[in-house]
């Protein structure tokens, strides 16, 4: 016997669900709309839980689970452009450390720079891991600029019809801040340190291996791409929790902020303030990034649970806002 297909809802059934089975107060065609912009399994669904599934928050009122996405929202107006910012400028600094009065093609720095792996004695564990990422990043490398050359990228084609090397920034200006990353972990620690340096982030006791910088970009990875696929962020639900205990010690010691583990969205802040200020943004801008994210946090606090808002962002929240102000407002 067939199944009896099963019909989709209308979102007036949607609302009647959400009464009936969430007991969540939702009425009107305003939060009809609110509903619609959000939607119900990508927004509303997704918004009602903290971190994982089982962690339902049964809100009482739509307008917290509206509160919760302006938040979500709120955070991605600010952490776009400063993710944006920070991922060109760490790749044209690098750019200009690694070709200037060098072979700038990607062939060069891959054969000449990326040999990290080259530290350890052939066939032991370490040099057969490092070996093997340097292997899929040269597969990688080949398949990013064969699929943009396929797309008709103008910067790539350009280079392959005139019969000349792709250089390190062509290179860059397509890859992604995760394949960045992969691209700093195969540099080898000469190079690493070096760049450390040059932005003021190198720290004798913390970044003897280099990789210190490496790491940030791994951290911000994630949540750079959850705000770029519009996936939610204000829970950390995008971390994997693979951050290093090298960077969570040097962000401390270095701004001052402590009891940063990056399970709040407060600690990935904390570590693009840093960025940015090693990158040379003004305290006048750095300021106004925190105040946008000071206001939202405010504003949130206010509609949700207390219960629910410490467990989104931790009871340390005010006082790390606190602590990466002053940061900033030290020369």
């Amino acid at each position: 016997m067939n199944q009896k297909l099963k019909k989709g809802k209308s979102t007036d059934d949607l609302m009647q669900h959400i009464r009936d089975n969430h007991n969540t107060n939702i009425s009107g065609s305003k939060q009809k709309q609110e509903l619609l912009n959000m939607g119900y399994y990508h927004g509303y669904k997704a918004l009602r839980f903290i971190k994982e599934r089982r962690n339902d928050q049964k809100y009482s009122d739509f307008e917290q689970i509206k509160s919760l996405y302006d938040f979500d929202h709120n955070l991605k107006r600010i952490f776009y452009p400063t993710l944006i910012h920070v991922e060109t400028s760490l790749k044209n600094r690098l750019v200009d450390l690694l070709v200037t009065n060098r072979d700038p093609s990607i062939e060069y720095v891959y054969n000449n720079m990326l040999i990290d792996y080259k530290r350890n004695e052939p066939g032991d564990r370490k040099y057969r891991k490092y070996l093997n990422r340097r292997l899929a990043l040269r597969n990688k490398i080949d398949e990013t600029i064969a699929y943009h050359y396929g797309k008709g990228n103008p910067i790539i084609s350009h280079f392959f019809h005139n019969s000349k090397p792709v250089p390190l920034w062509a290179y860059f200006e397509v890859i992604s801040f995760g394949e960045f990353g992969n691209f700093m972990y195969c540099l080898d620690r000469d190079y690493k340190i070096e760049f450390a340096k040059k932005l003021q982030i190198h720290h004798t006791g913390m970044n003897q291996n280099g990789r210190i910088i490496e790491n940030m970009i791994f951290a911000l990875t994630s949540l750079r791409n959850a705000v770029m696929h519009n996936s939610i962020i204000f829970d950390c639900r995008f971390n994997n929790d693979s951050q290093s205990s090298q960077i969570k010690g040097y962000i401390e010691n270095m701004t001052g902020v402590t009891n940063i583990q990056f399970k709040n969205i407060e600690d990935f802040l904390v570590l693009i303030i840093f960025l940015l200020k090693q990158l040379d943004a003004t305290a006048t801008e750095l300021k106004r990034i925190i105040h946008e994210f000071e206001e939202s946090v405010k504003l949130l606090e206010g509609q949700i649970p207390n219960s629910s808002f410490f467990q989104i962002l931790g009871s340390d929240v005010n006082n790390k806002l606190n602590q990466v102000k002053e940061y900033v407002s030290k020369n």
